[in-house]
């Protein structure tokens, strides 16, 4: 039986709703799923211009206008890609909300209400919350699409090297042929959120981003300062690993504009350095923590990093002759990468399966990831029925993950 599953994801530097729906034959870790559409849809000015006014760092006020506004541009989402499908939503198995994990504002949106507004509009089930029991089990919630990164990039005959271009940068190798346990990956360091947050302070918050790298490709590298920056923390600790807040927050900002100010550099020198301190970072994160087996592999680029040229051409130089390629050419699109792993995250919730890789996270053990906000009653019967039917040997699929 095949499944058609829902995927939502907010993008990081709270642009919009990015939507992905995905055919699933097959159940747990046996599922198959495709891409059948994607689709991204912006939030409203309004609302835009409300997460853009604060300071990244700082806590964010959000108001119930606010809320309904970015469950209403997700819902419309919804809606758009069922009818590029040429689909209703009774057709759609479950939806899937994967919130941001690293937003550029302390943004205490209620997330579980937005799913239910999402339910009650389109009726149809949706499964949130994914880090939150992975954190109850002692791991730190990150990368928790591992899982579904799995099941949508594992081949038979070559071996992965998945750079995620996001808020921060990850990796995540996937041999050829592999078993889940084979999959290493963590989060390597700084990324898109670093230079959003140089550009808005370096502007006086007129700008929120350097579309393309054109400011930083107009600078120069700050040798000194790069070799500082390699020494933090957190890009020498040793797997697992995820990005702290605060690691490359307010304090880090304050100390590089001062170093820039002794430097005699300006912005553009502070974002080129910051740019090639993210690429130097996978790539460093590659050699030294990845199997000596990453050697014969596919290198596929994912989220919106990748349409930055710069950081591209920097990334691409540190793997030397391997080339490096946007996800797009194995079927997901480079910038739909989280709201395809949301959808698959959703199935293996039904499924029974447990959805974080402990061993990457930190995490206890395998657990059911998230919460559940019902359809309406014909879409909540189908998915109960169907949880049912899959968890019965629970304990044992839980394990297996």
């Amino acid at each position: 039986m095949s499944r058609l599953l829902i995927g939502l994801s907010v993008s990081s530097g709270l642009e919009g709703v990015d939507v992905t729906a995905i055919r699933a034959a097959g159940v747990g870790l046996d599922l198959s799923p495709s891409v059948a559409a994607t689709i991204r849809v912006a939030f409203p000015l309004s609302v835009r211009d409300h997460f853009r006014t604060a300071t990244p760092g700082a806590l964010l006020t959000v108001n119930a206008d606010v809320t309904r506004n970015v469950a209403d541009t997700a819902i419309h989402a919804i809606r758009h890609v069922h009818t590029k499908l040429g689909v209703s939503a009774r057709d759609a198995f479950v939806a899937a909300l994967l919130e941001p994990a690293h937003p550029s504002a302390d943004l205490p949106l209620p997330w579980p209400e937005v799913a239910d507004r999402i339910a009650e509009q389109t009726g149809i089930t949706v499964v949130h919350g994914f880090r939150h029991r992975d954190r109850a089990a002692g791991g730190s919630g990150h990368p928790i699409t591992a899982a579904a990164d799995y099941l949508l990039y594992r081949s038979l005959n070559s071996a992965r090297l998945l750079v995620h271009l996001g808020a921060v940068t990850a990796v995540l190798f996937v041999p050829a042929a592999a078993q889940i346990s084979n999959v290493v990956g963590f989060e390597a360091g700084p990324g898109n959120q670093l230079l959003d947050s140089l550009v808005f302070h370096g502007t006086r918050g007129k700008e929120s981003s350097d579309p393309g790298g054109k400011k930083a490709v107009q600078g120069k590298c700050l040798e000194p300062l790069l070799e500082r920056w390699q020494e933090h923390p957190h890009l020498t600790r040793r797997p697992p690993k995820a990005v702290h807040p605060e690691a490359f927050g307010r304090s880090f900002l304050l100390a590089a504009f001062e170093a820039a100010r002794q430097l005699g550099a300006g912005l553009p020198d502070l974002l080129c350095t910051a740019t090639h301190l993210a690429a130097q970072t996978v790539g460093h994160a590659a050699r030294t923590w990845l199997p000596t087996t990453f050697t014969s592999r596919q290198i596929l680029a994912t989220g919106g990093g990748v349409r930055n040229g710069f950081l591209w051409q920097l990334i691409s130089q540190q793997f030397g002759t391997d080339g490096v390629v946007r996800s797009d050419e194995v079927g997901v699109p480079a910038q739909s990468r989280n709201a395809a792993c949301a959808a698959v995250l959703g199935a293996l919730t039904c499924d029974g399966v447990a959805g974080n890789l402990s061993m990457l996270t930190g995490a206890t053990g395998g657990r059911l990831l998230g919460h559940l906000a019902p359809g309406d009653g014909r879409n909540w019967a189908k998915v109960a029925s169907w949880i049912a039917d899959q968890t019965g040997e629970y304990p044992r699929t839980n394990r297996v993950a």
